[in-house]
């Protein structure tokens, strides 16, 4: 009974818990409203430094060295895989909170990773979906190539968007390196990566880390901006009068200010509140 009640307390934890505003983008940090959210699913294999053969966690430290840094992308925090004293062939799955994407048109995924290759060992990363707590798994890509340092993934379409959307990181133990991830993001289409770095090279923000007063510099002119959290709740909108935004009532951490210009496009830059 008691094992019941947990099961229905967890789903409807799961039904509740989304993520509407995008884009949304997984730091992995503390500071992220989100990254407790993340539930690792164990599938086969055994893992004698992790309880329960659990692989998944964040951690401040890959598993194992690499031959540069071993921490995460940005930031302090990142998930990780960890392939130590596993067995070959474990699966280990790590599940996002739940999105609400029945909204958004053409929803794109990515993320910054890792897999470095142990000799001729290579560990696989696969991305899956499912539209609902109880539905099943959809794979939709593998990377199963020799990554050494931190690399973007590319975009990445998520098919059939629903109101309870998730998606999972799998790892595929192969006696390789620890396989990391940082910075994942879901865009939808009218903010995609390529719309970002585009309008990004026209946007310059400072200073960064900032305490008081952030300010913009940009050819193109502003009609309006919007700061969110790395979870993408909209904390400060307002209309652009000037070249300043605010932000000394923020609290530490970091953020994303998007800029809307008279022509209708947006670009989106990243700041960490001190």
């Amino acid at each position: 009974m008691k094992k019941t009640l947990l099961l229905l307390s967890f789903a409807s934890f799961l039904s509740n818990a989304q993520i509407s505003s995008f884009p949304w983008t997984e730091t992995f940090e503390d500071t992220s409203s989100t990254s407790s959210q993340w539930v690792c699913e164990y599938i086969s294999g055994t893992n004698s430094s992790v309880p329960n053969g659990l692989f998944w966690s964040i951690k401040a430290t890959t598993s194992v060295g690499y031959f540069g840094s071993s921490g995460p992308y940005q930031g302090s925090k990142m998930a990780v895989f960890d392939t130590r004293s596993h067995s070959r062939d474990g699966l280990a799955r790590f599940i996002s909170p739940v999105m609400n994407l029945s909204g958004v048109s053409n929803p794109k995924l990515d993320f910054y990773y890792r897999n470095m290759v142990w000799g001729s060992d290579q560990n696989e990363l696969k991305i899956y979906y499912r539209t609902s707590a109880t539905g099943t798994w959809t794979l939709i890509t593998t990377f199963n190539t020799n990554v050494a340092t931190w690399t973007n993934s590319g975009e990445i379409t998520l098919p059939s968007p629903s109101a309870t959307y998730q998606i999972a990181l799998e790892g595929v133990a192969k006696y390789g390196y620890g396989l990391d991830v940082d910075n994942l993001k879901v865009n939808s289409a009218n903010l995609s990566v390529s719309d970002v770095d585009a309008k990004s090279s026209e946007l310059s923000i400072f200073p960064n880390p900032v305490s008081d007063v952030l300010n913009i510099k940009t050819k193109l002119k502003i009609t309006e901006f919007t700061v969110s959290d790395v979870s993408g709740k909209n904390i400060k909108t307002g209309i652009q009068n000037s070249n300043q935004v605010l932000v000394r009532d923020l609290k530490s951490g970091m953020y994303f200010l998007t800029i809307k210009y008279s022509d209708g496009q947006v670009a989106t830059s990243k700041f960490i509140k001190k």
